[in-house]
């Protein structure tokens, strides 16, 4: 009976440590994930004079086991890169809301020009996919697979147009999520401001206290008063 016990209380902080910061659980778990995709086909680089064919090439999982639920490794990792990134901020927000406004503001630009390169590099590759495809329309066998286009201009090594363009993809959509998160800090802080100047301006409010002219002028119109005879003073 006694074995049980350690379990059952690991099982509990488990709970209740999911329950606390459940932002960073979901971090970790996506970032990992992603992590495993990288490792495990970045190692085939070696065999593939393509950069980043072997994330393009496959399948994950087996489309033969799970023929309706697929997808490409370079998917799962932009998919899992995305969550881990994302839920990262979220369950740093604490931390960003004791930051100053001026590194906050430094962080907004960085992020910001990060934003503007990534969009022309989606444009650049998105353009010089279309045209690859159209000029190697009499290629052999036909059709060519839209996959294996690869970028050569003032490349070592042909770069592959899909990873590639997923890559910036992915670089474009953490960036715009990350303009939103700080633009939500600010707000967050602003209000928190305003709350704590309310605060302390009715904690200094002085309380009012009735005149002491206003009470003699009333005790004065009090004694003032007409007596009615008819009240017996007995």
């Amino acid at each position: 009976m006694t074995d049980g016990k350690p379990s059952r209380q690991g099982l509990t902080q488990l709970r209740s440590f999911i329950e606390t910061r459940p932002w960073s659980v979901l971090s970790w778990s996506a970032g990992l994930t992603a992590l495993a995709f990288i490792v495990y086909y970045g190692l085939q680089a070696t065999t593939n004079p393509q950069i980043g064919i072997q994330f393009v090439s496959s399948e994950w999982p087996d489309p033969a086991i799970f023929p309706y639920f697929y997808a490409k490794p370079i998917t799962w990792f932009v998919y899992f890169s995305f969550v881990y990134w994302a839920a990262g901020l979220e369950s740093n927000k604490v931390h960003f809301l004791k930051l100053s406004s001026r590194f906050r503001n430094f962080l907004f630009l960085g992020t910001a020009l990060v934003a503007f390169a990534s969009f022309y590099e989606i444009f650049y590759n998105f353009m010089v996919w279309l045209a690859l495809e159209v000029l190697t329309t009499n290629c052999r066998p036909f059709p060519c697979n839209p996959d294996q286009v690869a970028s050569i201009f003032d490349l070592r090594s042909p770069l592959n147009l899909v990873f590639a363009t997923k890559i910036v993809t992915t670089a474009f959509g953490l960036s715009m999520y990350s303009l939103w998160f700080l633009h939500r800090v600010d707000l967050e802080t602003e209000r928190q401001n305003r709350t704590a100047t309310t605060v302390d301006s009715d904690v200094k409010a002085p309380v009012s206290i009735p005149s002491r002219k206003h009470i003699e002028i009333e005790a004065g119109l009090a004694a003032q008063h007409p007596v009615d005879p008819t009240i017996d003073k007995t």
